[in-house]
């Protein structure tokens, strides 16, 4: 199947936020991870990161230290893409001092050529 090139996300938000893994999505077609974002309220700090298939996206977890501030990282072209039919989550690794609200933002690049 051919189609244009699109940018889509898989969003998380979490109230009084614990570390755990979140399932979002399964990929319908092969595609890229272009960037893990992290937005916190409240709370001394976060680290989040992603994975495919139960495997980190991100080299090292990304780092929320400022409330109320957008973050990210981008996952190196080769352990970006995802295959139709792999798992992509959401990991929040710590939240320390008891956050009020954690968002974490994947944003996914449907393409053509996978």
């Amino acid at each position: 199947m051919s189609y244009k090139a699109r940018l889509t996300e898989r969003v998380l938000t979490l109230k009084t936020p614990a570390a755990g893994t979140h399932v979002l999505w399964r990929a319908p077609v092969a595609c890229k991870v272009k960037a893990v974002r992290a937005y916190r309220v409240g709370g001394t700090g976060a680290t989040v990161n992603a994975t495919k298939n139960g495997g980190n996206l991100l080299a090292a977890d990304l780092s929320a230290p400022a409330a109320a501030t957008w973050v990210s990282a981008s996952p190196t072209a080769a352990v970006g893409k995802l295959a139709a039919g792999d798992t992509l989550a959401a990991v929040i690794v710590t939240a320390g001092g008891s956050p009020t609200d954690l968002t974490i933002q994947i944003d996914v690049e449907l393409d053509a050529n996978g």
